[in-house]
């Protein structure tokens, strides 16, 4: 790379060869430091990924975002809307019914429950249980109102006897500690201790669904 080209020229040539860079990386091919790689990405414009701690950079020029603003190169997700927690906030905002971490997962092909769990305790998103999953919604009315209607009128669509991620797990590890527990027990501890409401026969389903066998019941 020629030595004579200013350092903007030679960032440019640098993701010519590579689309993604961290920032460490960038200042060292530069030779500057690492405030000075960061002030000539903010002149060329660039975006800042939402997974891995956001450590990855792209040029603003490359990204071909989907539908939702959001691009994935190899296993880095970059977001039009910002970090992850601002891309969250957006999309549930947006959709009619709210949406599960399960449906964000699989938009932003990233895991999301903690952070999803952090926004309703900072009070930044609300949520509604159906079908044994949350989903979550907009705090901002009218937006919060519009999708809770649509949520109720898609109630009785959602499987009711299937588990999601969250519960099914919670589920298994409450029946490891202690395999006598009545499918009634299991759905009260699950409301109890981990505020997730899933009716007796979903996890009795679900039990039938993976061939698992129950132990002799304690008494309810």
């Amino acid at each position: 790379m020629p030595a004579q080209l200013p350092p903007g020229k030679r960032l440019i040539k640098l993701f010519q060869r590579r689309k993604c860079w961290m920032l460490a990386e960038l200042a060292q091919s530069l030779g500057c430091a690492l405030i000075s790689a960061r002030r000539h990405l903010k002149h060329l414009g660039y975006f800042r990924s939402y997974t891995q701690n956001g450590k990855w950079y792209t040029l603003r020029e490359f990204p071909q975002f989907n539908r939702d603003g959001l691009w994935q190169h190899k296993d880095i997700g970059f977001s039009k809307h910002g970090s992850l927690i601002a891309t969250i906030v957006h999309l549930v905002a947006r959709s009619p019914s709210g949406l599960s971490a399960r449906e964000l997962g699989q938009k932003l092909q990233h895991p999301c429950h903690a952070v999803l769990t952090n926004l309703h305790k900072s009070q930044r998103l609300d949520r509604v249980e159906l079908g044994g999953e949350f989903r979550y919604l907009a705090i901002e009315q009218p937006v919060n109102r519009r999708q809770r209607e649509q949520a109720a009128v898609l109630a009785p669509s959602l499987p009711v006897t299937s588990l999601s991620t969250q519960a099914a797990l919670w589920v298994l590890v409450d029946y490891i500690k202690n395999s006598a527990l009545s499918f009634e027990q299991l759905a009260a501890g699950l409301q109890e201790q981990r505020q997730l409401t899933v009716s007796p026969e979903s996890i009795r389903q679900f039990f039938q669904e993976h061939e698992l066998k129950k132990t002799s019941e304690a008494p309810t």
